[in-house]
């Protein structure tokens, strides 16, 4: 358990987005062979979240005692701790420099030996690591583990400095060793699951958030951190859960409110998602995710009056955050300013030049404007920083059909098809481009399969109207 004298570190959160899923409403509508401009903006379609919280009992000063000690030296028998003892264990809420500072007279004072140096090391990282000096922190644990090869705590110390290092190979290792010596202990459990879950093995990640759920059904951010997990690999309900118990243990979690309002904006539960925003805006008016956040959901519901007011919010709270440019912009051109919205999108794109929806929106705003050059010049850059990014390559390819350059078209829009070869609206331009190029029947089989996929969807039939395959 974390001592009481310790406060809870590496609790920071910061959003993070993909490119849009290639579905849904990712094409124009039109009759016959041309295609409505008005196609969709490449919305960020993941909505920004933040990273898993490390609440974690990481990095616990343990009580030191006097003497040559028991096991571990955190017994509170013998004489009191000394001033620099409780200092350099944390007490009484002193400073990361006087916590080191008085660890560093312990140690430079040859008293302590065995468990009790081990700890007086483990306690200086502890110190390093909280005036983010990770690189001595893990020097210091790597002392006590040294010294003291059973010493869980300082295993569990150094994975968690490891995993703010970003190096999740060494914080598994030292999660490994922590959990081999105290099995019971769910912190180790919640460090190693993020840690793999920054390495992309989401399965271990939920089996270690599973275990520490188990060994403490309070752990709340156990909760909070396998509804991220559960949420990016497609399992909504499941995430859903999760956010529901980690706020039944913590009603004032605000990123928890949050979060479950993605998770339900990802099932098109859009209320219910704003009703979770404004729970986390009444908890935290300065919360600027959640005006971001909510404004994506105003979008979604094709109101952008709103969407912009949340959206205003969330740059004078985060004037930095370039997604709320980005999505402004997009609401912009939705109600028809265009110059502003191609400013916002300049703007997004000069905080985070490396964000390939950004360019695929901005690009969108200029082939509307019938600037296609620049448009395509935009899906270029989107191209050439996501090459994934399967909706640039569709939305260059309607650029291409409109400038009468077909076989270009053609290309991209198989490509767009090659990435998600159920999208029924990339198989219908490649139909229509196979009709301007004169393969009537290459045509008209990717307009039948574009309408056996989407019926609802109008282009495909009527081109095959038109190409006299229906009436």
């Amino acid at each position: 358990m974390v001592d009481s004298t310790v406060r809870p570190v590496f609790l920071g959160y910061s959003a993070q987005f993909r490119a849009p899923s290639t579905g849904g409403d990712n094409a124009g509508e039109g009759g016959g062979a041309t295609l409505n401009l008005a196609v969709s903006r490449l919305e960020a379609r993941t909505i920004p979240m933040p990273i898993p919280r490390l609440a974690i009992p990481a990095l616990t000063a343990a009580a030191l005692t006097l003497a040559p000690a028991p096991a571990y030296a955190q017994q509170q028998s013998g004489p009191p701790l000394s001033a620099d003892e409780r200092r350099c264990a944390g007490m009484g809420g002193v400073s990361s420099d006087a916590q080191a500072a008085a660890c560093t007279t312990l140690l430079q004072s040859g008293r302590y030996v065995g468990d009790n140096l081990a700890i007086v090391h483990s306690n200086r990282g502890i110190a390093y690591a909280r005036s983010g000096d990770y690189d001595r922190a893990v020097t210091e644990f790597d002392a006590a583990v040294r010294i003291n090869p059973g010493y869980a705590r300082a295993y569990l110390s150094r994975g968690n400095a490891h995993l703010v290092r970003r190096d999740f190979d060494r914080a598994i290792a030292s999660f490994d060793q922590a959990i081999r010596l105290d099995p019971r202990g769910a912190s180790s459990y919640m460090g190693r699951a993020t840690a793999r879950d920054a390495k992309g093995d989401s399965d271990r990640a939920v089996a270690d958030y599973d275990q520490a759920v188990k060994l403490d059904p309070n752990l709340s951010a156990a909760y909070f951190n396998r509804g991220l997990v559960l949420r990016r690999i497609g399992q909504s309900d499941r995430a859903i859960a999760d956010y529901d118990q980690a706020l039944r243990l913590n009603p004032r979690d605000v990123a928890a409110y949050n979060n479950r309002g993605i998770a339900l904006a990802d099932k098109g539960e859009q209320d219910r998602a704003i009703a979770d925003y404004d729970a986390a805006l009444k908890l935290d008016p300065g919360y600027a995710l959640a005006y971001l956040n909510r404004g994506l959901a105003w979008n979604a519901k094709k109101d952008p009056d709103r969407a912009i007011a949340d959206f205003d919010a969330a740059i004078r709270l985060a004037p930095e955050n370039a997604s709320a440019y980005g999505n402004r912009g997009i609401a912009l051109e939705a109600r028809g300013d265009s110059d502003r919205a191609l400013a916002d999108l300049d703007k997004a794109i000069a905080l985070d030049a490396r964000n390939a929806t950004f360019y695929g929106n901005r690009g969108n705003i200029w082939r509307n404007r019938g600037t296609l050059d620049r448009a395509i010049a935009d899906y270029d850059k989107a191209i050439a920083l996501s090459p994934g990014f399967a909706p640039a390559y569709y939305e260059r390819a309607q650029a291409h059909y409109i400038a009468g350059r077909f076989r270009e078209a053609l290309a991209d829009a198989g490509k767009a098809a090659e990435f998600n070869p159920n999208w029924a609206q990339a198989l219908s331009l490649r139909g229509l481009i196979q009709e301007k190029l004169g393969a009537k029947d290459a045509a008209i089989a990717d307009l039948r399969r574009a309408a056996a996929l989407d019926p609802a969807l109008q282009q495909p039939a009527d081109a095959l109207r038109r190409l006299g395959v229906m009436r």
